[in-house]
């Protein structure tokens, strides 16, 4: 380098990107064969490639609405809201502990259109726990669901592209 003070973080990071390339470059073909892979396991898992997922957009529990933060995981809250979006939709979802094994989520979709709102399992994606249909409202309740990690499928009854929340627990 021929200077007296130290390499920059960006100049060490660029000396670390061109010894990758240059030593191990991409495979030719990686990216289709990637793109290949996921799509079949997409189809495997029975998710399908219309669907878009949605990003956590928000996430707080009545605890910390009132003012006074908790070290108790989520399980262990009374409440909590999270709210998710994606191309122009936005859901929100009330989580409340029903027992100690079961939760009722409440939520609200907008724009309102008919679709179906299915809970799914994490780990079981072609098996809802349960289905509703919505109407324009909008609005959604499903109750009794088992603690566990879930996510939400939302499937417009127009025939667009269904959309999925990322994984969380309930």
């Amino acid at each position: 380098m021929g200077r007296s003070e130290e390499p920059t973080r960006e100049e060490l990071l660029g000396l670390v990107r061109q010894a990758y390339v240059s030593g191990d470059p991409v495979p030719g073909g990686l990216i289709s064969r990637m793109q290949a892979a996921a799509a079949g396991a997409a189809e495997e898992s029975g998710l399908g490639l219309d669907l878009e997922l949605m990003l956590l957009v928000e996430s707080s529990s009545d605890v910390e609405a009132a003012g006074v933060r908790s070290a108790a995981p989520t399980s262990a809250r009374s409440a909590y809201t999270l709210r998710f979006a994606q191309s122009g939709v936005d859901v929100l979802v009330r989580v409340a502990s029903d027992t100690d094994t079961t939760a009722r989520l409440d939520g609200w979709v907008v724009p309102g259109s008919p679709m179906t709102v299915r809970a799914i399992r994490a780990d079981e994606v072609r098996t809802p726990i349960v289905a509703v249909t919505l109407g324009a409202s909008g609005r959604f309740e499903l109750t009794s669901l088992p603690a566990g990690l879930i996510r939400l499928r939302f499937e417009p009854a127009d025939g667009s592209a269904a959309f999925l929340t990322p994984t969380f627990e309930i």
